[in-house]
């Protein structure tokens, strides 16, 4: 009895959580059909979602709602508000998980929102997990299907395409509106299009449903429809079939207000024309894709996405400067975005959450059996009269077989999920770890022929000069000094070098140990002419960059062999590269 009377409250009290003004309702669903295509309008309309709740008797508990509508359009929009977070902060104080369980949850997937914009993916997937759970839990299938839909987008950018279909397919629920229905079956094509087994049949029923969502006639979707079959194309080098649906992409951009979509089109309209060596065009792009994200400084993961596409552009044109430049730009603000993230040690949050849901699933395994079996056990207290003895045990001793088989699975399922979450961690380190030691690594290898070029252009200043000197006039020559001076000291300075060879140690931190380890009477210049040689730089380009001949490189290369103690069949490079 006492059970009953619990379950009933627990009935009322959802459905006096549900019974919210209609208005209110009303006004939701309108954000969320124009919060990508109407920023202006959306923004409008969460106003008079706050004013609705300062009237309302329980202000308190509608106004998560009004920050998850708010979190939303910035989500769509691709703006990072740094003063939505705190305020949701301060509301989980006051809305504990336990006491009021959905308002928890929308706070939660609200702060997952503003993580995602910025970058900040271990924090975003942990709340949004956390969120999942507590929707699951109040049998609420329309926001755990939204938190499973985020939590399929935060693995497709941290490149876990098999966890990013797992939960994007997770989220297909008949609860939601129709058009959040087929942005989950997007992002679940888009994520298997990664995947070898799976990427042909998914690029194939991307294009099949574009007729579907033409008919729709619903601006967002086809904008990221259209986005994303371009993106396949592109992936797969059709590039004049994603040229195709990139241009659909655009026309469509000119009727929505999105200007981080505008961003993310721009950069792969950029990028095709790169490849179709239409440079013109890709910068024109490029720059206003530049322009757009700096207005959301904020937004780390789009800056990062631009600059890094503005230096390629740059680097194809042969100018090693601006490529350089921006480089550093990318790395700069992708140092933020790492920065902001958690570090592997730090996901243990993240770890002991799943855990606890996974351990609680088992849990409710056990209570399901426990439950089942005091069925049957009433139901035989009831057949007992008509039933033989025998035939009673037998039904007895196949449900505990059956009970067991049952704790069994989930026991193993819960395994297997455990490990497939550690895996995902490791991966999230690994691709994080080799970003950082590429950026860096492209970054050497730019200073490098950046410093090589320079002394080549140096070296033919200087040249040029001792031909004026035969036609200088005697009261010129204190010139003509001071201007090959001014040369000879910008030639191959030793602060350049000693910079060069700090970004090199970064990339290679134990070369030169190993190589004293081979040979401990290794001078300065020969440690610094293997590390130039361990780039695979010619003897020119490092007779160039040490402003010194190739015969002296050369006989540089021989005295190496000897003090390394090479035969002469021994290869200096292939020695040096194995190091």
């Amino acid at each position: 009895m006492r059970l009953f009377f619990i379950i009933i409250f627990f009935i009322l009290s959802g459905s006096l959580r549900a019974n919210y003004n209609s208005e209110f309702d009303s006004i939701s669903s309108e954000i969320n059909k124009l919060s990508f295509t109407q920023c202006a309008k959306a923004k409008k309309l969460v106003k008079d979602l706050y004013a609705i709740a300062k009237l309302h008797p329980e202000e308190e508990k509608l106004l998560p709602l009004c920050l998850y509508w708010e979190s939303y359009i910035n989500y769509s929009q691709g703006i990072a508000d740094s003063t939505l977070n705190p305020k949701i902060k301060a509301s989980l104080k006051s809305l504990d998980a336990k006491s009021y369980p959905f308002e928890n949850a929308v706070l939660l997937q609200s702060a997952a929102l503003n993580d995602v914009i910025i970058g900040n993916y271990a924090d975003g997937l942990t709340n949004s997990l956390q969120a999942s759970t507590l929707f699951k839990q109040l049998n609420n299938n329309l926001f755990r299907s939204r938190a499973l839909q985020l939590l399929g987008v935060i693995c497709y950018r941290t490149r876990n395409f098999e966890m990013s279909e797992k939960f994007s397919r997770e989220s297909l629920s008949k609860a939601t509106p129709k058009f959040e229905y087929y942005k989950s079956l997007i992002n679940m094509y888009s994520a298997q299009v990664f995947m070898k087994d799976k990427s042909q049949n998914a690029q194939n029923a991307l294009l099949k449903i574009i007729p579907v969502l033409e008919k729709l006639d619903d601006l967002g979707l086809l904008a990221v429809v259209y986005l994303n079959a371009g993106a396949t194309y592109y992936f797969t080098n059709q590039f004049d079939n994603a040229h195709i649906y990139f241009q659909k992409a655009l026309d469509i951009n000119k009727r929505i207000d999105n200007e981080s979509f505008t961003v993310s089109l721009n950069v792969n309209s950029g990028a095709y024309f790169m490849d179709k060596k239409e440079y013109a065009i890709a910068k024109r792009y490029l720059k206003e894709a530049e322009e757009i994200a700096q207005r959301s400084s904020n937004n780390s993961e789009q800056l990062s996405m631009v600059y890094f596409a503005i230096s390629q552009l740059y680097d194809q044109q042969g100018d090693i400067p601006n490529a350089h430049l921006y480089l550093k730009k990318y790395n700069a603000v992708k140092d933020v975005i790492l920065n902001s993230s958690k570090t592997i040690d730090s996901y243990q949050d993240y770890v002991s959450t799943y855990l606890k849901s996974a351990e609680n699933e088992v849990n409710n395994t056990k209570q399901e059996a426990l439950l089942e079996r005091r069925k049957y056990i009433m139901t035989l207290v009831v057949a007992v009269f008509i039933i033989l003895l025998s035939i009673s045990l037998l039904i007895i001793l196949q449900q505990k077989k059956r009970q067991q088989a049952l704790i069994k699975e989930a026991e193993k399922q819960s395994l297997e999920k455990q490990l497939l979450y550690e895996k995902t961690i490791q991966q999230i380190h690994e691709e994080k770890h080799k970003e950082v030691l590429d950026a860096k690594a492209r970054e050497v290898t730019s200073y490098s022929l950046m410093l090589s070029n320079k002394n080549n252009v140096l070296q033919e200043v200087l040249q040029q000069t001792k031909h004026l000197k035969k036609v200088l006039k005697p009261e010129d020559a204190n010139v003509y000094k001071n201007i090959v001076d001014v040369i000879n000291d910008n030639l191959n300075k030793d602060l350049e070098s000693n910079k060069f060879m700090y970004h090199f140690n970064e990339v290679n931190p134990d070369f030169f140990n190993k190589l004293k380890a081979v040979c401990n009477d290794l001078t300065e210049n020969n440690l610094r002419m293997c590390a130039y040689f361990k780039m695979g730089m010619s003897a020119k380009q490092v007779a160039s960059i040490l402003n010194i001949s190739v015969e002296t490189v050369k006989n540089g290369r021989y005295r190496l062999k000897k003090k390394l103690e090479l035969t002469e069949e021994d290869n200096l490079d292939d020695f040096i590269r194995n190091i």
